[in-house]
């Protein structure tokens, strides 16, 4: 069962689903922002959830919506799903996104979201993002988690956030109030994604909400005797994937050797249901880090 505790039918509910509910990778508060725990994120989601149970028996306005992503980039389609999220949320309420602040011809930064708290009663700079890391040891050090492009790392995703991009509205609060007309009374960050760690090694960066997803990658064909194991495409990396939705003509014994990382999901070989997820990594990935 995935993390919802509940199966919608249609996949992209159940993505919209786990962009709610999934544990954030940092929680706390941070240079004076929010960043949501857990327990906030389920929350919302129990909230949202007679809107889910709508919109799985006619998904056709999510579908709409993610048509709109012209894109193959998950963070994009990320954005996307928020964005939906944000208008069924009864707690929240939608009013810009993608604000960028522009003085003499330059961009100064761009604010992903500013939403209405409706019970609360103010105005939230909102900044969100997914990703998706490799450890390489030490796992204790968050520059030592990678992206599939080694350029990207935790350490740096986390400073970026902190120091950066959710301190436009601070930095430029005069500007949103000139242009924009509104005013910015919090800061929130919403970071999910999943961890992937080394065989059988399962130390945490620091920092990192001990509730984070977690998956392993390998270098070898057949990680586990006995396992199979089924390819999936990036737009398939959030929510767990269904017995119906697991192509079984893809599921094979062992994983292929790949050019580049390629994520796949370990399969249970009677009832088809994903039991974690594994990236397989080409033999000289490690070499071309920072």
């Amino acid at each position: 069962m995935s993390i919802t505790h509940h199966k919608f039918k249609h996949r992209e509910v159940q993505d919209l689903a786990w962009v709610i509910a999934s544990p954030p990778l940092v929680s706390g508060n941070i240079n004076g922002v929010s960043w949501w725990s857990h327990k906030t994120c389920l929350a919302e989601y129990q909230d949202c959830l007679p809107f889910l149970l709508k919109l799985d028996s006619n998904p056709y306005p999510l579908l709409a919506r993610l048509t709109q992503v012209n894109s193959g980039r998950l963070g994009l389609r990320f954005e996307a799903f928020i964005a939906f999220w944000l208008d069924l949320s009864p707690n929240y309420t939608r009013l810009a996104q993608n604000i960028q602040i522009i003085k003499d011809k330059r961009t100064l930064g761009e604010l992903d979201f500013i939403i209405r708290d409706n019970k609360r009663d103010c105005n939230i700079h909102l900044e969100v993002a997914v990703k998706f890391y490799l450890g390489c040891p030490p796992l204790d050090d968050p520059f030592n988690w990678y992206g599939t492009n080694t350029n990207d790392q935790l350490g740096k995703k986390i400073g970026h956030l902190k120091n950066h991009q959710t301190q436009i509205s601070r930095q430029h609060h005069d500007y949103l109030t000139d242009h924009y007309q509104l005013k910015i009374d919090k800061r929130h960050c919403i970071l999910k994604g999943r961890l992937f760690y080394p065989e059988n090694r399962q130390v945490a960066p620091g920092g990192v909400n001990s509730r984070h997803l977690k998956g392993c990658w390998t270098q070898k064909k057949r990680p586990i005797k006995n396992g199979v194991y089924c390819p999936i495409r990036k737009k398939e990396w959030l929510a767990e994937l269904d017995a119906d939705i697991l192509k079984k003509d893809q599921i094979c014994m062992e994983m292929a050797e790949e050019e580049h990382p390629r994520c796949y999901v370990q399969v249970d070989q009677e009832s088809y249901q994903e039991e974690r997820r594994i990236f397989k990594l080409p033999k000289y990935f490690w070499k071309f880090k920072n």
